[in-house]
């Protein structure tokens, strides 16, 4: 098929298939899950099947004492009843690779699956596409070279092709900000059929998966308007009070909507280090964030929030990865809008217009060394 892509989750999902008995993948609603594990396994099984929910249901224990070595039960979350036979089934037989678990939503997030698993099973998170996945190149390893070569001169000119190519706007660059990663949206030409596909998936997310993590009074207007305030606020300090005063939502229903979307694979925090122990909010996928946003976000704020969207993947899908993400920001308003941390290494990146580095982004520079300007 034109639109499959060899997916970066392969090599870790074949890893942990050799040593887990349960092995869950989880992700965005289309971001490819059936697609990738279709292409894995003979013996595929989904509750989205009205026929396989109604087995399942009915015996819990005999449905999963009938599945074949190796296979997968996507939207798992949709039948909690199966789990704690699940936990039955590899609590006898700890035979590695013996079912697949995936869903658009974190099983971590509703109690009675969470407690049934816990120590039985090994996630992995299927990422929107990359600029370099939709390529077909290989995973690259920048931000470990980054880590090891701190000096700025060896750093820029081993980077210096993907800052050039977001830093020159390239035909695939803005393609990318626009169509983003999801295999069901990023293929569609047509901006107003495409705008048109967002719409629609937004509304079972919002309408159907949110819900199933708090379920909310709200509408899906209300949801919508607070989804898209999220991302007009991408890579801002997160304030409760702020989003009270425009939208009415108190900060304690904010407070589940920020979890229930996380778990749904709508949002990702990061926190805020050094003076501020806030966090800020990023869309899962570029072209939400772009359609949500209405293309309103600044030029900064949009390529460093593709840039973590490209460069998360080679933390993700490398198995025991120590990097992770943050913004750091100081009392004087001075901040870096992206910082990487390995360890006592840090490694952050900063934006700069026309060859000029803005003097907030500038002023938090200094904390650390090798700063990339994109």
């Amino acid at each position: 098929m034109a639109h499959v892509r060899k997916r970066y989750i392969r090599a870790p999902f074949q890893e942990l298939l050799r040593f887990s008995p349960l092995v869950g993948v989880l992700g965005h609603r289309q971001v490819g899950k059936t697609t990738f594990l279709e292409g894995e396994t003979h013996h595929y099984l989904t509750f989205d099947d009205r026929d396989v929910l109604l087995a399942a249901q009915k015996d819990p224990k005999r449905f999963i004492s009938n599945l074949k070595q190796g296979g997968v039960l996507d939207e798992s979350q949709l039948v909690p009843e199966i789990f704690s036979a699940l936990k039955e089934k590899v609590r006898t037989n700890k035979r590695p690779g013996q079912v697949i678990l995936s869903g658009s939503v974190r099983f971590t997030s509703k109690k009675s699956i969470r407690e049934s698993l816990t120590g039985r099973i090994q996630y992995l998170e299927l990422l929107p596409l990359t600029l370099s996945e939709l390529d077909g190149d290989p995973l690259s390893n920048k931000l470990e070279f980054l880590f090891e070569n701190m000096d700025p001169e060896r750093l820029l000119e081993h980077f210096s092709e993907p800052i050039g190519l977001i830093r020159n706007q390239t035909k695939k660059v803005e393609t990318y900000r626009t169509h983003g990663g999801l295999p069901g949206v990023c293929f569609i030409r047509k901006e107003s059929l495409r705008n048109a596909k967002i719409l629609d998936q937004l509304r079972t997310i919002l309408d159907r998966d949110l819900r199933q993590i708090h379920p909310t009074s709200l509408s899906f207007d209300a949801l919508f308007a607070y989804l898209s305030e999220l991302a007009l606020q991408e890579g801002a300090p997160y304030r409760y009070q702020a989003y009270k005063d425009k939208l009415g939502i108190n900060p304690l229903t904010q407070q589940k909507l920020l979890y229930a979307l996380e778990s749904i694979f709508l949002i990702r925090r990061l926190p805020i280090e050094g003076d501020s122990k806030s966090f800020i909010v990023l869309l899962e996928d570029q072209a939400e964030s772009h359609y949500l946003s209405e293309g309103r976000l600044s030029e900064g704020t949009q390529l460093t929030g593709m840039l973590y969207r490209n460069l998360r993947a080679e933390v993700f899908y490398r198995i025991g990865s120590q990097i992770a993400a943050f913004q750091f920001r100081n009392r004087s308003g001075s901040y870096i809008p992206l910082v990487f941390r390995k360890e006592q290494s840090f490694v952050g990146f900063l934006y700069a217009e026309g060859g000029i580095v803005d003097r907030k982004l500038k002023g938090a520079a200094g904390t650390f060394e090798g700063v990339p300007e994109l």
